[in-house]
């Protein structure tokens, strides 16, 4: 039986999260910080307050990422889901024509080409959107599970 390319409707759905080890790094390195702060007071009292509730905010935003899963990316049989901490991208699978990657910033970075009903529909110039997240993963590992999760079944593109 010949497999299909993309993600059909009853599959599981995909969800690609934050490498365990280094977000566990991320919150104690935080967590040193706002206790850093803490205790130092050559800086005076006020920046010292200042950054100990700063860091430990982050702190504490960082764990419940941790523990809720706040920050992943959703591929399902509606489209792609990037959810981070302050900004949430969806696009249905009809509305990407592709997924590519470009170095920027001496980085590799995800590129997500729209088709041109999709520039209409979000009023956009460029049709390639940055996708900057691969949540600690290789970005050709990312960009390949995106390539392969493409569904490229022809659908209209509903406007709202």
């Amino acid at each position: 039986m010949k497999k299909t390319k993309g993600i059909r409707k009853g599959e599981d759905p995909v969800i690609i999260k934050a490498v365990v080890w280094r977000q566990s790094a991320l919150t104690l390195f935080l967590f040193v910080c706002g206790f850093f702060f803490a205790f130092i007071d050559y800086v005076g009292p006020v920046v010292s307050w200042l950054c100990t509730i700063i860091f430990g905010v982050l702190f504490v935003l960082s764990l419940l990422d941790q523990l809720l899963q706040w920050s992943r990316l959703r591929i399902d049989d509606n489209g792609y889901d990037l959810r981070t901490w302050f900004k949430r991208q969806q696009y249905r699978h009809e509305e990407i024509e592709s997924f590519s990657s470009q170095i920027y910033l001496n980085r590799q970075l995800i590129i997500l080409k729209l088709r041109e009903q999709a520039l209409e529909k979000y009023q956009l110039q460029e049709p390639e959107i940055p996708f900057p997240c691969s949540f600690g993963r290789t970005v050709e590992d990312v960009l390949a599970q995106l390539q392969e999760s493409l569904d490229k079944t022809p659908r209209k593109i509903i406007t709202e």
